[in-house]
């Protein structure tokens, strides 16, 4: 059972390097959206474990989020999304103690309007949009999501 585990990591690994650099960003956002709309679900249901587990996968990927901006780039723009993860992951947290749900819903509505931007932009320029359809459907977690008008 231990080396299956392992063989289905190595091959999850193959698949992670194979994907495009713009669309494994996209998909990032999708997946914080997912885990903060289950966090919410497990506010509701009253489930700690649940939303302590999506939280947490929520804030992990944000940090990732941060952390693939290029360090050298000093642009407004990436001065704009660093402020906006380290914001996002500093009140994510919160929600733990708080049970705050619009704390969630205010970080969706951030990270939908990051994910609406990412794919008007950076995978039009890449020739992602023609690959599938699915690169433009907005997540099911994301079509809950009221949109919020952020100027980026």
């Amino acid at each position: 059972m231990l080396a299956r585990n392992r063989v289905n990591a190595y091959r999850q690994s193959e698949i992670s390097a194979a994907v495009h650099p713009v669309k494994l960003i996209h998909m990032m956002y999708e997946r914080v959206l997912t885990h903060l709309s289950y966090a919410e679900e497990a506010i509701v249901e009253r489930s700690p474990r649940n939303r302590g587990e999506n939280l947490s996968k929520a804030i992990a990927l944000i940090s990732e989020l941060n952390a693939a901006i290029n360090p050298k780039d000093q642009s407004e723009a990436a001065a704009f999304l660093r402020g906006l993860y380290g914001a996002i992951m500093v009140e994510l947290p919160k929600v733990a103690v708080s049970g705050d749900v619009e704390i969630l819903r205010q970080a969706a509505r951030y990270i939908s309007e990051l994910k609406k931007v990412w794919e008007e932009t950076a995978m039009r320029e890449n020739g992602l949009m023609n690959r599938g359809a699915e690169a433009m459907k907005p997540s099911q977690e994301a079509a809950k999501v009221a949109p919020v008008s952020v100027s980026i």
